[in-house]
């Protein structure tokens, strides 16, 4: 998986999902509270395929060697 997350995504993809669960969680919405999971994991691996399949690719050079020297 190559990253198409850049760090600035990265941080408003994981700050959206907790927002989405912490909405399921307070409306008591368990299918709200699961799909937010979605953005905190792609956030977090920094790939998302609906960025591949479009062919966006918002981790530019620097951002991609940050990812590959914490792997």
């Amino acid at each position: 998986m190559e990253c198409n997350v850049g760090l600035t995504e990265q941080k408003v993809r994981v700050l959206a999902g907790l927002a989405i669960i912490g909405v399921g969680a307070y409306y008591n919405i368990k299918a709200l509270s699961a799909i937010g999971v979605i953005p905190i994991v792609t956030g977090m691996l920094r790939y998302c395929p609906v960025n591949q399949a479009v062919g966006y690719n918002g981790c530019t050079g620097e951002q991609h060697r940050v990812k590959s020297a914490v792997l």
